[in-house]
């Protein structure tokens, strides 16, 4: 394993901020402000499903909504408790979304497994083996099963990977060194998991890794890019490239970086689009081929500002959803 230098800065989870009003207001038909969601593409039913989040630092909402590709529409179900900044991805052969983990209300991590069919959430683990938040998971296509990484376990953050398909299990492959708050995403023309940046308790990470057949592999060297932490990433698959979007740097300073990864470097496409931000929901249409981003969370003054705007993107440019 590469053993890699860090840039000295306390985790976000660990800063004391003060709260104030809302960016923007929240609207009926859609799901108004929020950061720390999910925002995921059903492949089978052609459909954007986005789940919780937060308005508030350490309030955490549980509520589901689908957007049709015309409106958005709150689906009146049972759903797992409010939570935020869980990771989840769709299962091809399940046909459905897979949830796990996350941070509730009182700082709570949780370990539990959901599935969303299109109608319901059905509980799948109520205590699992793998607890985490700020984490990240994808479903890899040709082990048909997902794959997770990292996140923050309630104490300290970790470097373990871990495979589902049907119940949770740790691998023994040798891993990136461990964190929270960093990009990952499958990347369909190469069959490898693309994994950028992040934060552990004390740094901020700069580097990139792909993982091929169950082995992790450093690219490039750590300081090649700049650090970056709550960003996100999707494959487009019209340009056959890993895009990503916003974060913030060591300084804490939002980004409004289109960026791709090019050779073992993040290249910067667009500073055009969504204003700077973070912790927002990403994912990508492969049956219109758009990307997708919603809401997130900026600061002004020292306070955290949750933002409601809906984006899509063509692979060229952004254009806002109204």
């Amino acid at each position: 394993m590469l053993f890699i230098k860090h840039i000295t800065l306390v985790i976000l989870m660990h800063i004391p901020i003060t709260i104030s009003a809302y960016q923007g207001t929240i609207e009926s038909n859609s799901p108004g402000t929020r950061w720390g969601h999910v925002l995921v593409y059903d492949q089978f039913r052609d459909q954007l499903v986005l789940f919780g989040g937060s308005r508030e630092r350490g309030i955490y909402l549980n509520d589901t909504w689908i957007w049709d590709g015309q409106n958005w529409t709150e689906m009146q179900v049972k759903s797992p408790t409010a939570r935020g900044f869980c990771a989840a991805t769709f299962h091809k052969e399940r046909n459905s979304i897979i949830l796990h983990g996350g941070r509730g209300n009182n700082r709570t991590t949780f370990s539990d497994t959901w599935e969303w069919n299109g109608k319901q959430w059905t509980q799948l683990e109520a205590e699992g083996k793998y607890k985490a938040d700020h984490h990240q998971m994808v479903y890899v296509d040709y082990e048909k099963q997902i794959v997770a990484f990292g996140g923050w376990n309630g104490k300290d953050v970790m470097g373990d990977t871990w495979v589902w398909n049907g119940d949770w299990q740790k691998s023994n492959e040798l891993s990136p060194p461990k964190r929270a708050s960093f990009g990952m995403v499958y990347n369909i023309k190469t069959q490898e998991i693309n994994l950028f940046g992040g934060l552990w308790v004390n740094g901020q990470y700069a580097d990139l890794w792909e993982r091929t057949n169950g082995t992790w592999q450093a690219i490039g060297n750590p300081y090649d890019n700049s650090s970056l932490d709550h960003h996100a990433m999707i494959y487009d698959e019209k340009l056959q490239k890993v895009i990503g979007f916003g974060g913030k740097d060591y300084r804490r300073q939002m980004q409004n970086k289109t960026f791709n990864i090019n050779n073992g470097l993040i290249e910067t496409l667009t500073t055009e689009g969504p204003v700077n931000r973070h912790s927002f929901g990403f994912t990508y249409n492969s049956k219109n081929q758009l990307g997708f981003l919603y809401g997130g969370k900026i600061y002004k003054e020292d306070n955290q500002l949750a933002l409601g705007d809906f984006w899509k993107w063509d692979g060229t440019k952004w254009n806002k959803i109204e």
